[in-house]
């Protein structure tokens, strides 16, 4: 699971989650309360580390709105709201796809805040780390995308900032945020790909 080249792959504090608790809140709550700030928020732009099967990688995410790009272990990926190109330098070919929901997962895992429950439940895992709310998505069917997504989110600027991605071969992928920017902004061809650029690399086009 998580970038394509860890074969398809948030935190919440104690204080907070007891008076959530005591709000009646449930993970899906705190879940839908992350995913707005993530949304809600002009522009953002994050980096991150992805680790998994003995292989370790680092990465931008910019976003704004359903957009977003994403650069990790030198594969590219241009998502403009409707089409999703991803380069991969290995085979210096860019393939182009409408892809589903899942598959835009795979690339940004921050779309796992807003469209899980589709494949997933979500509950309040027994992991309660002080300062941190964790929360525990497991899949309800076969088709789910993963077998388990425990997300870790800030409680305070409930900000996510960690996923652990339990495949459905039980393999697991770690996607920890090292850094975020909230009050981004972008110019759209940001999410634009630069055909330009690759002038000279072979497309495939999958749509």
């Amino acid at each position: 699971m998580g970038i394509k080249t860890l074969s398809s792959a948030l935190i919440i504090f104690l204080s907070m989650f007891l008076s959530f608790q005591a709000k009646g809140e449930t993970a899906g709550d705190i879940l839908a309360k992350s995913a707005s700030k993530v949304k809600g928020s002009k522009g953002v732009e994050v980096n991150y580390n992805i680790s998994g099967g003995g292989r370790s990688i680092s990465g931008v995410l910019k976003s704004s709105g359903s957009k977003f790009y994403v650069k990790a272990g030198g594969m590219e990926s241009w998502y403009n709201g409707k089409s999703l190109y991803t380069y991969n330098p290995s085979t210096k070919e860019t393939t182009v796809v409408n892809p589903t929901p899942a598959e835009l997962a795979e690339v940004n895992p921050l779309i796992y805040m807003s469209s899980y429950s589709k494949f997933f439940s979500p509950a309040f895992s027994k992991n309660k780390p002080a300062g941190k709310y964790v929360i525990d998505l497991n899949s309800k069917s076969r088709k789910a995308p993963a077998k388990k997504i425990t997300v870790f989110i800030n409680s305070k600027t409930l900000h996510p900032e960690k996923f652990i991605i339990t495949a459905t071969d039980g393999s697991v992928t770690n996607v920890s945020i090292t850094k975020g920017n909230y009050a981004c902004s972008f110019a759209s061809s940001v999410f634009e790909y630069p055909k330009a650029r690759f002038s000279n690399v072979n497309l495939v086009d999958l749509r």
